[in-house]
């Protein structure tokens, strides 16, 4: 129905020539705009023609969509502009500044030098010119810089690899993934990007990693940290912190250790667990000196570090508990 037939439409009822069909029509309508239907029919007709008449565009949204008049694009064209503007000036910003993942920044086409991909579905080993080894995992890039072996050892990492580096005292080995940088002379340790995040996790297998963030303000204090085997550090690329903690798995610092190392016959606690700090380089702390004189008994070869520690804390109804670096045991002792 157009304008113009309504219109008409509201004359006819407003001068009592409406059908009993159009009133009901009418009476429809208006329900479906107003809120208060309960009181349609104490409504004078005066008061519905003009509510209908000022609500005519939504009652046609409501009940013939198809039919809305369209609204000349020139009208909204300068908000179009402006809002187009506005959001151009936006991308412009945060892409400039740092705020975008820095997985959605390709690091073939934001830094130059020699780029390999892993684009299959396993793990792919790539060599380095100074006998550094990179392991790429799935979708994961590395760039290494026109420069790379000159003053430093530099390369890009976008997603997930392991490193073993080559020792050089004289050529820092730098890695970059967004504003996270890890900085090694001789080591090995994994980079990872975290799932649904934008925070990259660093562990370290053998060696010591500096690991801090990239500040725009080059006078302006860099917040990093020293991770030793068996470390990890969380980086938040978007708060610019870092924490601490210890990896999921750790592994023995020496591999060489012998197996009788953790075969224990009447030892106290006290001297079964410098054995397993010293073989894993983690800071073991007893709360309750008293835990410290239990005797212990057992072997825990071919065991990892947590499931030693959970064998030997359950023979004294004791816990323990990982925070930041070091592992906490919580007991009252052995009465």
């Amino acid at each position: 129905m157009s304008k113009e037939k309504y219109q008409a439409l509201l004359a006819k009822y407003l001068n009592g020539e409406c059908s009993d069909e159009e009133r009901a029509l009418l009476d429809q309508w208006y329900e479906a705009l107003h809120a208060r239907t309960e009181n349609n029919k104490d409504i004078d007709p005066e008061s519905k023609t003009s509510f209908l008449e000022r609500n005519w565009e939504a009652l046609l949204a409501k009940t013939h969509p198809e039919e809305q008049e369209p609204k000349p694009l020139f009208k909204w064209w300068p908000w179009m502009v402006a809002a187009s503007l506005v959001m151009a000036i936006s991308v412009t910003y945060f892409w400039g500044n740092g705020w975008w993942p820095y997985s959605a920044q390709p690091i073939a086409q934001t830094q130059s030098g020699t780029i390999k991909s892993n684009h299959s579905n396993q793990p792919q080993t790539i060599s380095l010119p100074d006998g550094s080894t990179v392991v790429l995992e799935k979708n994961a890039s590395l760039v290494m810089a026109n420069d790379f072996g000159k003053q430093q050892r530099t390369v890009y990492l976008e997603g997930g690899a392991f490193f073993s580096v080559k020792p050089n005292a004289k050529l820092p080995f730098l890695v970059h993934a967004g504003d996270v940088v890890t900085e090694v002379l001789g080591t090995s340790f994994r980079i990872q990007p975290l799932v649904n995040t934008r925070d990259i996790e660093v562990s370290v297998n053998t060696g010591r990693v500096s690991v801090y963030t990239l500040e725009k303000d080059k006078l302006k204090k860099r917040n990093g940290v020293i991770l030793t085997p068996n470390q990890k550090a969380v980086i938040s690329t978007e708060l610019k912190t870092i924490q601490q903690g210890i990896v999921e798995r750790p592994t023995l610092v020496d591999k060489g250790i012998p197996e009788s190392s953790f075969i224990f016959e009447e030892a106290t606690f006290d001297q079964a667990l410098k054995s397993i700090q010293n073989a894993y380089g983690i800071e073991i702390v007893v709360v309750n000196p008293a835990v410290k004189a239990c005797a212990f008994t057992g072997d825990l070869n071919g065991l990892e570090l947590f499931q030693q520690l959970e064998l030997m804390c359950g023979t004294i109804n004791a816990k323990f508990e990982t925070r930041g670096t070091a592992i906490f045991i919580l007991g009252k002792g052995c009465d």
